[in-house]
């Protein structure tokens, strides 16, 4: 609040004392408001008072708030003062409620005529029973707008009123689709759409309108490694790398930005900032996130929970306990339950139940087996080569997206041709490097979790009784894709080593 004139008390007939009030507003899109500052509008406003002799005049202003939303911190004490004269509480009593334009006040139609009818006019219905609780109108002038106020006796007084009001919503919202389309531009470009919410591990250069590494780039790559490597928890990983929590290591998780790519309004462009992983990692990721989601509701001691398959029906199997003295557990096909109908596969499926041991046992049993059959993994297989095929793309890909954005800054209005079919060129180019980046990567995860997983072979049998049941539950999902229960007894377990074998 800010009282612009106070030369002497005003009195009306009832002896309450009347006051005159300036609203003022700049929403915080300050260059969508450039030139009409709250300066401005308090000057339009002075000349008004002064030519029309107001001996009192209080500004209430709203610095910072959009006019899309009518709770503001100014126009709420405009109320409450009106409320409580309106209530008795007070004989303070608006005279004149004066605005230098009427987006001021409100930047919908609706926002604006609602204002109005609850709050400055006194109306009544045809019975001549007040609608509102005001006990006298309110004089609602609109400096810059003398048509803009409010006579309710006049129907082109009302009809303007309306046009007004619906032409600063107009207004409001061609601002809006200006400001999407212009950020739409820049995303296309590979831009960053500016605004906050940066992603961890990048900083926004304002030059050149991209993201750039910082200095907590590792981190984010490590979270994944832990994720999907490790098979950490995002709880374990916060707690390691000191993140705020769970959250905030789910979020970097699941955030494609790391990728190279960019998310605008559900749209998906290729991004001229550095990826701190691969495609194929952040893939790897979000199919990390699906599998446990498999399993996060059972006994970190189920050594196979997540992994069974019926082989009779196709749906999943469980760990069920049958024994709750010695909590042992039979194996059972998620068929052969009612509480979880979207699981059931076949209401019929007779596939036989089976003791957790005797499944476990022969599971155990094959990776034993499996692991005897395969040679050592070599010092130079652990050690790979000192040519990096991935490195050298990465390389060409940023050369190449520094050439698409100087294409995009000559290329200001849009009209030289020869400067789109390069900017077209740059951008087929980038797309082909992406793909072989992302195919090479592939192959070179792949080499590496083959030896990797080989590894845990090599040394399954020799240190398997001295793990926990949490690491001997870890180790099998890794090693093994699925375990299919057959009616007979039979058991199929199939290894994610065999996939990473078929693709090298």
């Amino acid at each position: 609040m800010k009282i612009l004139i106070d030369k002497c008390v005003e009195l009306d007939e009832e002896g309450n004392y009347l006051i005159n009030v300036a609203y003022m507003r700049v929403s915080t899109d300050r260059q969508a408001e450039q030139g009409y500052g709250l300066d401005i509008q308090e000057g339009q406003i002075m000349k008004y008072a002064k030519d029309n002799g107001f001996t009192n005049l209080v500004a209430f202003i709203d610095d910072g708030y959009t006019g899309t939303n009518m709770n503001r911190p100014a126009i709420k004490a405009i109320i409450n003062l009106i409320k409580a004269f309106n209530d008795g509480r007070t004989k303070i009593r608006i005279n004149f409620m004066v605005i230098p334009r009427i987006d001021r006040l409100a930047r919908t139609m609706l926002g604006t005529l609602i204002f109005i009818q609850d709050y400055v006019v006194q109306k009544r219905d045809s019975k001549g029973s007040l609608v509102n609780n005001n006990r006298f109108d309110i004089n609602f002038i609109s400096t810059e707008e003398p048509y803009v106020n409010v006579d309710t006796n006049n129907p082109t007084n009302k009809l303007t009123l309306v046009m007004f009001a619906g032409l600063a919503e107009y207004d409001r919202d061609l601002i809006v689709k200006k400001l999407k389309d212009g950020r739409l531009l820049r995303v296309a470009s590979g831009k960053w759409p500016g605004g906050g919410n940066l992603p961890k591990g990048y900083n926004y250069d304002k030059e050149s309108g991209i993201l750039v590494p910082n200095e907590e780039a590792d981190k984010i790559k490590e979270a994944f490694r832990l994720f999907v490597d490790e098979h950490w928890p995002p709880l374990k990983i916060s707690d390691r790398l000191g993140f705020k929590g769970e959250r905030v290591v789910i979020q970097i998780l699941k955030r494609k930005t790391y990728a190279g790519y960019i998310l605008y309004n559900g749209q998906e462009f290729i991004g001229l900032h550095e990826p701190l992983i691969t495609l194929q990692r952040w893939q790897e990721a979000q199919d990390e996130f699906e599998r446990r989601s498999v399993g996060r509701n059972t006994k970190p001691d189920y050594l196979l929970a997540g992994l069974l398959v019926c082989g009779e029906c196709g749906a999943k199997m469980r760990y069920q306990i049958w024994n709750n003295k010695t909590r042992e557990c039979k194996i059972v096909c998620y068929s052969q339950q009612t509480t979880k109908k979207s699981l059931i596969k076949d209401e019929n499926c007779d596939n036989e139940k089976y003791w957790q041991s005797e499944i476990e046992e022969a599971v155990i049993s094959e990776l034993f087996k499996y692991g005897k059959l395969l040679d050592p993994v070599k010092k130079e297989d652990k050690e790979g080569t000192t040519f990096d095929p991935v490195a050298l793309l990465a390389e060409e890909l940023k050369k190449e997206k520094r050439k698409l954005a100087r294409l995009y800054d000559f290329d200001d209005d849009g009209d030289d041709d020869v400067l789109k079919d390069k900017i077209i060129e740059s951008r087929r180019r980038i797309m082909s490097l992406t793909e072989q980046m992302e195919i090479e990567d592939a192959q070179k995860n792949i080499t590496r979790r083959f030896n990797r997983t080989k590894n845990i072979f090599n040394n399954l049998e020799e240190g398997w009784d001295a793990l926990s049941p949490k690491k001997k539950k870890d180790i099998c999902r890794e090693l093994i894709d699925r375990v299919v229960v057959y009616k007979n007894g039979t058991l199929d377990v199939h290894l994610r080593l065999e996939s990473y074998m078929r693709k090298q």
